[in-house]
């Protein structure tokens, strides 16, 4: 009998062990899941090939949106003169409420069907919602159309193009996606004068015929070469998980509260303009300063990230802009200071879109960041839908009797102000959850 129990103890022990590795085994396995597998080296020739594409992706895309003011006018005085132009403005605002809300869809897409597909289908909504926007002939239609199919289709590629050279780049990630993301800058400038110069040329309806043949040609190629460089989880990405992250939470303040108060001076810098004296041309001009500011601005934001870090520098942008808009909109009256105000203005201010993706791609990594960035486009989404018609009510309520600015300026320093105390808040969570970090990290 003591030779039996000597004999069960090492076959005990063997079970247990035998056991626990094949648990080891089981939980290595299920970690492994979650761990990303690299498809392509980062850093390498066709990561550059990426940038580029996404950039003329970026540049279409938004360029489209951006003139959207040169349809906006042409359809208030000559298309639709007896419509009011808040009603009219509804075409604008659910291109960019639809673009921007609509990405919160781009992250389980691009799971599923990658990002090569995704961007092919947004390109041919685009294209399509233009070409029946050209049709249209009544101002329902082309909210439908130009508006929300338009956003819907441009949704599909902005999201996956401002996150993808994060994925494909590591040693050089911020100038990546300042040089992807400046494309946007170039696109509202170069679109909104060939808008103009076309609809004056050959209307408005062959113009949105030609801006579809332009993006079936130009993001219909840029979109063949996406592709990713690491794998999806095989549990796929949660997310709830994401969204209720308190750091995505505190992104996605900052990104409402810009997008509540980011369009003062686009809207409102060129009627101060025109009250001081300036010509109309002179006015619009300034809109050209801030595309051109914000071009050159979206590159630079890259190296302001690699020098003082991705949030630190988010967030001194936004303070200065803050300032800015309240010195200058409230207090100063003239033409040179206008113009400053937008160069610095639009290079700062570019520092949302090119930072951004850096920032969520530190925290939830190459795989996750389309659905983070989704997540986010859909606070900025909300801050659009309420600010923009905010922002008319109060200029209407409070300074537009008065031949003023004050309100205006005031609610631009305000949300400007608070989107930079945002980007605090998010440093604080992650000093408090990292001990290694303190408040003057370069995070």
């Amino acid at each position: 009998m003591e030779k039996c129990g000597h004999q069960d103890a090492p076959s005990a022990m063997t079970n247990s062990a035998l056991h626990t590795e094949a648990a080891l085994e089981d939980q290595l396995e299920k970690n492994s899941a979650h761990l990303p597998v690299e498809l392509t080296p980062a850093d390498s020739g066709y990561a550059w090939v990426i940038v580029i594409c996404a950039a003329f992706n970026l540049m279409c895309t938004l360029g489209v949106v951006n003139s959207f003011g040169v349809f906006s006018t042409y359809y208030i005085n000559y298309i639709y003169p007896s419509v009011s132009a808040a009603s009219i403005a509804w075409v604008g605002t659910t291109m960019s409420l639809f673009m921007l809300g609509g990405a919160i869809a781009t992250g389980p897409l691009t799971d599923r069907f990658g990002f090569r597909l995704v961007s092919l289908a947004g390109t041919v909504i685009c294209c399509v919602a233009l070409l029946l926007a050209s049709f249209t002939s009544a101002l329902w239609q082309l909210v439908l159309t130009q508006g929300i199919m338009f956003g819907i289709g441009a949704a599909c590629i902005f999201s996956p193009s401002v996150s993808l050279p994060a994925q494909w780049h590591e040693k050089r990630r911020p100038l990546a996606t300042g040089i992807a993301v400046a494309g946007s800058g170039a696109g509202g400038m170069i679109f909104t004068v060939a808008t103009q110069n076309m609809m004056d040329t050959i209307g408005h309806k062959w113009t949105l015929r030609a801006l579809a043949l332009i993006l079936l040609c130009v993001s219909g190629t840029a979109g063949m070469f996406y592709k990713r460089r690491v794998s999806v989880p095989r549990g796929g990405i949660s997310l709830g998980a994401i969204a209720r992250d308190p750091r995505l939470i505190a992104v996605g303040m900052a990104g409402f509260m810009v997008n509540v108060s980011y369009f003062v001076p686009w809207f409102y810098l060129p009627t101060a303009a025109l009250k001081i004296g300036q010509t109309k041309q002179a006015a619009n001009n300034l809109i050209l300063y801030m595309n051109a500011g914000s071009t050159v601005g979206r590159i630079l934001a890259a190296y302001a990230a690699m020098l003082l870090g991705p949030i630190n520098s988010i967030a001194i942008a936004y303070v200065i802009c803050s300032v800015l808009v309240l010195v200058v909109m409230l207090a100063v009256k003239s033409m040179t200071a206008y113009i400053i105000l937008a160069v610095i203005y639009g290079g700062l201010s570019a520092s949302f879109i090119s930072i951004t993706p850096l920032v969520l791609t530190n925290i939830f990594g190459t795989q996750a960041v389309t659905t983070a960035m989704g997540i986010m486009n859909m606070w900025c989404a909300i801050g659009v839908l309420i600010g923009n018609p905010s922002q008319g009510a109060i200029y209407q309520r409070f300074d537009r009797p008065h031949n003023e600015f004050t309100a205006m300026s005031i609610w631009g320093f305000t949300g400007l102000l608070l989107a930079a105390c945002s980007y605090l808040l998010l440093k604080a969570i992650i000093i408090r959850n990292s001990p290694r970090q303190h408040l003057w990290s370069k995070l």
